[in-house]
This record gives structure tokens, C-alpha cells and sequence, in this order.
């Protein structure tokens, strides 16, 4: 029974204790807010001339320079001294758009100015920044998804950034916002990248012209029932030949020849007419004679012998 009893008292220890070390933890751990809300000064972009604070209108990405300090340039409190890694993401800060290795996004902080490049960094720099500092180039990063062409920079510091478990210096996906106090500002570009040539249009090539036909000429009917136009005869070019005789001036009465024209001697052609004539119709005659059988004679006996 007391065995019993002692038991239930211990595991009602150990559970306040629990109670006791989360409500501990919840108060005194620093938190992302915490350590944001002591993070100083300020950044901007600029271009690489550092004395346009602020720009955020940009012709191209390459034009973009980090630059930071006091607020807007003034007499505030800078950002705290020391070494910070940057990068470019879209508005929402969910898509990383800085395409190197976050090693060699670094810049360093010197008397709350951004002062250039530091550590491992190598991006180029600019001429002269706010308050003597040197404003850092952006690229290299990629387009951004959003439709208005708006981007995003980050900027935290080195420790806490190399404190998040995901962290790899030789990273070009690691993104610190979910675990770094960070600054922040947005930007434009309306040029995002070396526009692609356009190829100039084809030209579309022109038919030659087809030629209209012309028509045969269409002959003109002759109307039905006209006379046709006859052609001409030609005209004899000859002249009439004269008179090849010499009329018989003694004897003016000519004497008109026989008007018979049997040959009375049947020697012409015409005389012998008759005479074929007879020996066609007695030649028709043999013929049938020849073809038409004697009749047989039977004589009678009389009875005289």
C-alpha cells in the first residue's frame, strides 16, 4: 500500500518538473523576434555608386549593389560590426534566387557601414557608399517568378546564419530565413536579363502575277436563209479569134449533105447491128434447146407384120 502511494507521489514530481523546464524554456530561450529586435541599422540597394539610397527601380539585375548603415543614410545607430551573409529570393522569400555558393556571399561591417566584401566573399563592389561604405553587387541570381518583377534581399549575420542545421558553405539552395534574424529589402528590375534577339520576320514571298487568257475572237454566225456571196469567175484575158473560112461569094446557098446515115454498103459499125443481134437470139434459142430433154416417140404396133 505505502508502496503504491510512494510511487504515485514521484511521477506526480517528475511531471511538475516537466511543467517547470517548458515553461522555463518558453521564456528564457532567445527566439527568432529576440534576436531580430536587437539586429541594428538598416539595408538598402543602391547602384554601384552608392549614393542612390534606395533606387529600387533598376534598367538590369547587374545594376544592383547591397548597401547599409544607419537609417537612410542619418546619424542613427548602424549595424552592428562584423561579418553577414546576403542573398536574393522572390517577394515571398520562399524561392532562393542567388545561384552561387553562400560562402561567397559575405560582406563585412566596419563602424556600422557595410564595407564591402569580407571573409570568403568575391562579388564585385562598388565606388563609394553612404556614410563612406562600399556597396556589394548582387549577382549572380536568377529571374524572378513574379510577375511584377520584384525581388528580395536578405541579410544575416555570419554566427547565426552557420547556426541553422541545414548549413553548408558550399550550398547554392540554402536558404537562412527560417532560422536567422535577418534585414530585409525589396527591389525592381525591369530589365531581368539580356533581352533575346527577335528574329526579324520573314518576308512572305509575293506571286508573280498570272497573265489573263485573251479570248479567241468569236466568228460572226451567218444568218439562216442568207445567200452566200458567190466568188467571182474570173475574166477570160483572151480576145475571139476571127473567121478561119472564106464564105463562097459565087455560090451563096450552101448544099446540105445527104441526111441518111445508114451505111447502104453495111460496112460501118452500124450496119453490122442487126447482125448481132441474130446471132444473140439464136444462141438464146441452142441454149434452151439444149437443156430441155427429147420427148420420147412410142410407135404403135399395128399388127400389120
Amino acid at each position: 500500500m505505502y508502496a503504491q502511494s510512494g510511487s504515485r507521489r514521484l511521477a506526480r514530481r517528475l511531471a511538475w518538473l516537466a511543467v517547470t523546464a517548458m515553461a522555463a524554456a518558453a521564456l528564457f530561450l532567445p527566439t527568432g523576434s529576440a534576436v531580430a529586435a536587437s539586429f541594428n541599422g538598416a539595408i538598402w540597394t543602391s547602384l554601384s555608386g552608392g549614393q542612390t539610397v534606395n533606387a529600387n527601380q533598376y534598367d538590369n539585375k547587374a545594376d544592383v549593389y547591397l548597401n547599409g548603415g544607419p537609417q537612410n543614410c542619418g546619424n542613427g545607430n548602424g549595424l552592428p560590426d562584423g561579418l553577414y551573409y546576403f542573398q536574393v529570393t522572390d517577394p515571398s522569400g520562399a524561392t532562393l534566387l542567388s545561384s552561387d555558393a553562400i560562402k561567397f556571399r559575405m560582406v563585412s561591417v566596419n563602424n556600422g557601414v557595410i564595407t564591402g566584401i569580407g571573409g570568403t566573399g568575391n562579388h564585385a563592389v562598388g565606388s563609394s557608399g553612404c556614410n563612406g561604405g562600399l556597396p556589394v553587387q548582387l549577382m549572380p541570381y536568377d529571374d524572378t517568378p513574379n510577375s511584377g518583377g520584384e525581388y528580395s534581399v536578405d541579410m544575416g549575420p555570419k554566427a547565426d546564419v552557420e547556426d541553422c542545421p541545414s548549413f553548408s558553405a558550399n550550398s547554392t539552395t540554402f536558404n537562412f530565413l527560417a532560422c536567422s534574424a535577418s534585414k530585409n529589402d525589396n527591389f525592381k528590375v525591369g530589365v531581368t536579363a539580356t533581352p533575346t534577339p527577335t528574329a526579324p520576320p520573314t518576308p512572305t514571298p509575293t506571286a508573280p502575277p498570272t497573265p489573263t487568257p485573251t479570248a479567241p475572237p468569236t466568228p460572226t454566225p451567218t444568218p439562216v436563209g442568207a445567200t452566200p456571196t458567190p466568188t467571182p469567175s474570173p475574166t477570160p484575158t483572151g480576145g475571139v479569134g476571127g473567121a478561119t473560112g472564106t464564105p463562097d461569094t459565087a455560090n451563096p446557098t450552101p448544099t446540105l449533105p445527104a441526111t441518111s446515115t445508114i451505111d447502104p454498103t453495111g460496112s460501118g459499125p452500124t450496119g453490122n447491128g442487126w447482125r448481132i443481134i441474130l446471132f444473140a437470139m439464136a444462141g438464146v434459142l441452142a441454149a434452151a434447146l439444149l437443156l430441155t430433154p427429147a420427148s420420147v416417140v412410142v410407135r404403135k404396133d399395128d399388127g400389120s407384120r
